[in-house]
């Protein structure tokens, strides 16, 4: 099996391994995974793309190793936490809380670096850059909750289709076999809102707000995407693990 083919088989597992634990009771305590083997039947899948999958899953939080005894499932609290590290997009990772999430207005237009409304946290693009400009307004069992503005090169991401402005922008990139997805740079920042995004919360302009911004890269390390989330500051949680 070739590497690129390892990785996706990994990351596969990953979200079948983070699907089923997202099915256990909140509030369950440690549980232990079953023994290699079994796991192995299960998913029917090589041992090396087990580890690696489970290696993953430790880095995000969601499980822990206790030499000599086995994998262990961290307790899980519903707190309506967004999570950092999955890697899903924020519809999967909505879904896996219980919650619904869903985009009533979206625009998309032609525009270039010149007009953007903000720029890419680490690198530096040409003024005459073009982009796409996709604004979004997200609601989370019929309440707002994400205030939108991605921008995407033209050079890069052709096109965006309907299906994907409305439904998962995160699942169209990962599926689209021309972008070789890499990494993706994350600032969290406080902020005030817009007119716009008070009315869009329903709150007093220059309300607190929560922005998460996201370069997202190619594995070239070409910038192909960057983007701010704004978040009602008041009811936002983000969850990121840490190993010490």
């Amino acid at each position: 099996m070739a590497k690129g083919e390892r990785s996706v088989a990994t990351d596969t597992l990953v979200k079948k391994i983070m699907d089923d634990i997202q099915q256990l009771p909140t509030g369950s305590g440690t549980m232990q995974l079953p023994p290699e083997p079994e796991l192995m039947a299960t998913y029917q899948v090589t041992r090396y793309t087990l580890r690696q999958a489970l290696k993953n899953l430790s880095q995000m939080g969601y499980t822990f190793q206790a030499h000599g005894i086995g994998t262990f499932v961290r307790p899980r609290m519903n707190n309506h936490a967004i999570s950092l590290q999955n890697p899903v997009g924020m519809t999967d990772e909505m879904a896996r809380q219980g919650r619904h999430l869903t985009t009533k207005h979206a625009t998309i237009q032609a525009t270039t670096v010149a007009e953007a409304a903000f720029l890419p946290i680490g690198t530096q693009l040409d003024s005459n850059t073009p982009l796409w400009s996709v604004r979004r307004f997200r609601y989370a069992d019929d309440k707002p909750f994400i205030f939108e503005q991605s921008y995407y090169l033209r050079n890069i991401v052709n096109q965006i289709p309907e299906t994907a402005l409305y439904g998962s922008l995160f699942n169209f990139v990962e599926k689209n076999d021309a972008l070789k997805v890499g990494f993706q740079d994350t600032i969290i920042e406080a902020g005030s809102m817009s007119q716009e995004m008070a009315e869009f919360f329903d709150m007093a302009e220059k309300s607190p707000t929560l922005s998460v911004r996201d370069d997202s890269y190619l594995s070239s390390g070409q910038l192909f995407a960057f983007s701010k989330l704004g978040y009602d500051a008041r009811d936002t949680k983000l969850f990121l693990f840490k190993k010490i």
